[in-house]
């Protein structure tokens, strides 16, 4: 009897150290990239949570120390590492768009000449220029039937995400409708068409914003409401300058546009979400598919409002909310024992200026008339074939070395008394810097050697280029760079692990997890607490 309740204690044990191990052969693997989702925000409203996060955390790994390890930290390069393990500087994808010297124009990071639109009035776009490919690419090297579907408000958030073969990578025209490319299909599916048809945006017109918490929470996590050098796009709104807002007094026509900044634009994203794993029977087989799921409305949010507002902080509660339904739902059609969700942030977010300054931390906007004279200047002394784009000067082909030198020197001498400037750098400079320290590892983590700009220009700490309202990112310190990264499954418990680890980490994790061949120049490394 004795025997039996030892084997018996033993065989509990081991099946409690198994449950905690991530299934290697989930049915559907969920990437959700959050745009703008500082680190700083979760661990600032956690103990408030009550739905999806909530759950995540609940259910997870937690990487407090997780970081974007480039520079330009934007929507396009950090949904890029997201995907595909690599940092976007060498890989070609220097920012949401780039100057391509051979063209003698910009480029969108997703921008196909060649492909049209399907579904509706919009941009064609797709996978098309970008050389690396993404976790759910290497899937389907092994598994030719793995589906891949993505769903985003931005372009560039569903492609970067699905990668080179994905199945449908949807995306909205900011006109009422949810749009993909002839790169992925020639026509809409009949679900998805139904979807746009059913899709009435003049509907949300009358939909109030309003705090879904109680006001001793905002005053507790929070700013004043409107504080100053927020930016309202509601000016002409009954209800501005601060919630709550509605999109009433919007001209009709621009429904569309405003409908993504209100934070219910999520639900619509989810809703489709939900559509692609029901029709396309996601997860339905014994070959595992994903889904990635780009919610970009915190990032408009987040741009007028920055980080600290009521209005950043009310659309948190709403998403944690919103998801806990969409975790419940993929229960009822997949079954949670099947998934495993991974959730991260393409980037963060300096906070207001005028809010770092009432807390003593200097902190400007970019004067842009006296930067935008100074590169007139430049331009006018080193000749009209210089280029500014992108933070950086593009040099003509035939400059000699000492050409560039002198203008190099040339730029550093009028770029003097700029006061948010704080770095001037050749290409050069930042290749061969060591990657002893986080600033210089992500400057050179944002460059090519031959597409880059032959100088780069970065910003002081805490200044922000955001002129004259709101917020930005795009700079390498740790308010831009440090985001959530949190893997779930059901059967998990929670756990915080604190050293440092990269978003270029998500992709060969998953890889690893589903035990499908990494290519070699991946730059991130399989995270131990989920795939050892």
């Amino acid at each position: 009897m004795k025997k039996l309740t030892i084997l018996s204690l033993a065989a509990f044990l081991l099946l409690s150290c198994e449950a905690q191990k991530f299934p290697d052969n989930p049915k559907l693997v969920v990437m959700i990239a959050v745009d703008m989702f500082p680190a700083e925000i979760l661990q600032r409203i956690e103990p408030h949570l009550k739905g999806g996060l909530k759950w995540l955390l609940n259910h997870g790994i937690h990487y407090e120390n997780a970081h974007q390890e480039h520079a330009n930290t934007v929507t396009g390069t950090g949904h890029f590492s997201i995907g595909s393990g690599r940092y976007p500087g060498p890989s070609g994808v220097l920012g949401n768009s780039w100057y391509v010297r051979s063209l003698g124009k910009s480029v969108n990071c997703v921008e196909d000449s060649i492909a049209k639109p399907v579904g509706g009035k919009g941009n064609a776009r797709s996978y098309r220029q970008i050389e690396s490919n993404t976790v759910s690419d290497w899937a389907k090297s092994k598994h030719p039937d793995s589906k891949v579907y993505t769903v985003a408000a931005k372009d560039r958030a569903a492609i970067l995400l699905g990668g080179e073969n994905a199945n449908l990578a949807i995306y909205y025209n900011y006109n009422g409708t949810f749009i993909t490319s002839d790169y992925y299909m020639e026509e809409l599916p009949g679900w998805l068409d139904d979807f746009n048809q059913s899709l009435n945006i003049n509907a949300y017109r009358d939909s109030v914003w309003n705090h879904s918490r109680t006001m001793e929470l905002y005053h507790e996590l929070a700013t004043v409401d409107s504080f100053y050098g927020e930016v309202d796009e509601f000016n002409d709104d009954v209800y501005s300058p601060i919630l709550p807002k509605s999109l009433n007094s919007v001209a009709l026509e621009k429904t569309g546009d405003y409908l993504v900044s209100m934070p219910w634009f999520d639900r619509i994203v989810m809703k489709i979400a939900e559509s692609a794993i029901i029709n396309e029977e996601l997860g339905k087989d014994e070959i595992v598919d994903f889904l990635g799921i780009g919610f970009s409305t915190a990032d408009w949010i987040g741009h007028n409002h920055g980080p600290n507002s009521h209005e950043v902080l009310d659309y948190f509660f709403r998403f944690d909310a919103y998801l806990m339904n969409f975790i419940k739902t993929l229960d009822d059609l997949v079954g949670l024992e099947d998934i495993v969700f991974v959730l991260s942030s393409d980037h963060g977010a300096i906070p207001l200026p005028e809010y770092l300054s009432s807390n003593g931390i200097e902190s400007e906007r970019l004067d842009h008339d006296s930067f935008n004279s100074r590169i007139k200047r430049i331009i006018e002394q080193l000749g009209d074939d210089i280029i500014y784009s992108g933070n950086g000067f593009y040099f003509p082909r035939h400059f000699t070395n000492d050409q560039k030198e002198d203008a190099l020197q040339l730029i550093k001498k009028e770029m003097i008394g700029l006061n948010a400037l704080g770095y001037i750098f050749s290409r050069e400079e930042i290749l061969l810097m060591k990657g002893i320290n986080p600033f210089n590892r992500r400057l050179k983590h944002m460059i090519h050697p031959q597409m880059s700009p032959d100088v780069i220009l970065v910003l002081r700490e805490y200044f922000t280029s955001r002129s004259p309202l709101g917020t930005t990112h795009g700079t390498p310190y740790n308010y831009d760079t440090h985001v959530p990264l949190i893997f779930s499954h059901i059967n998990i418990k929670p756990a915080r692990i604190s050293r440092p680890v990269a978003t270029v980490d998500i992709a060969p994790t998953i890889g690893s997890l589903l035990n499908v061949s990494i290519p070699e120049d991946v730059d991130g490394n399989s995270l131990q607490e989920i795939s050892p």
